[in-house]
């Protein structure tokens, strides 16, 4: 192939790109509930706060460039990846269905798209959704629990080289796991429980939710209202003019 070279590096910078630019939304996703939850002060920029996020995620990253980051690598694939997106999708599902309503649901989406949706996706929503998280998620709970956990080792000294070789994991590595799978999986419904009993220790007036909505997205949201606002008005004078 002619200039086989161009094109390699150009591949490797197609590769750095896109990387980048998903990094973009994986930050926003990280730095927008840390502002949320106040965990930096205000008086801190955003440009330090993002610098700050940035460098901890890179020092993080740095165990999947050593000797054994390949073997951190399926540690965090098959763990961190896996089981505490299926219980944050589970509670999300059973948190608008059953706790926010289905009928509450579907009057949104006819106020946002006009109408509301077929019979097959009132079945998804409540029955056949759950039913089928909930089933993965058990067969995955009993697997994880019942049977002992393998990792692919690359052993020189093998028999079957160079077969990858199955090895079990070291007692120490189910503390990470831990820290990887539980923590996550078990925030929504800490955070949840927390709530209720907080809510219901301290009552409250009706107005305090509307003040607690204090949140990045709710003010970016009401900005773009008091901007859609204005412009309507604008709009509203040209014409009487």
């Amino acid at each position: 192939m002619p200039l086989s070279p161009l094109w390699s590096v150009l591949f490797f910078i197609m590769l750095f790109c896109l990387g980048l630019s998903s990094m973009f939304g994986n930050i926003e996703g990280v730095l927008v509930p840390l502002q949320d939850l106040k965990v930096f002060p205000k008086s801190w920029p955003k440009e330090v706060i993002s610098g700050v996020t940035c460098l901890v995620c890179c020092l993080v990253g740095l165990i999947f460039v050593q000797g054994s980051g390949n073997y951190w690598l399926a540690l965090f694939d098959n763990f961190a990846g896996s089981i505490p997106l299926l219980i944050i999708a589970f509670s999300e599902m059973i948190g608008v269905v059953y706790v926010y309503g289905i009928d509450r649901f579907n009057e949104d989406l006819i106020f946002m798209i006009g109408h509301k949706p077929n019979i097959f996706w009132q079945a998804t929503w409540r029955f056949i959704s759950p039913l089928i998280m909930l089933a993965i998620f058990i067969f995955y709970f009993s697997t994880v629990v019942t049977k002992e956990v393998f990792y692919s080792a690359w052993d020189p000294e093998s028999e079957n080289f160079p077969t990858l070789e199955k090895k079990p994991y070291p007692s120490w590595v189910y503390v990470i796991i831990f820290f990887l799978a539980g923590i996550p999986s078990l925030s929504v419904p800490g955070t949840a429980v927390f709530r209720a009993i907080r809510d219901r220790c301290c009552k409250k007036q009706p107005s305090a939710s509307v003040q607690e909505l204090n949140s990045v997205s709710y003010k970016v949201h009401m900005q773009d209202e008091e901007l859609k606002s204005q412009s309507s008005q604008k709009s509203d004078q040209k014409i009487y003019r």
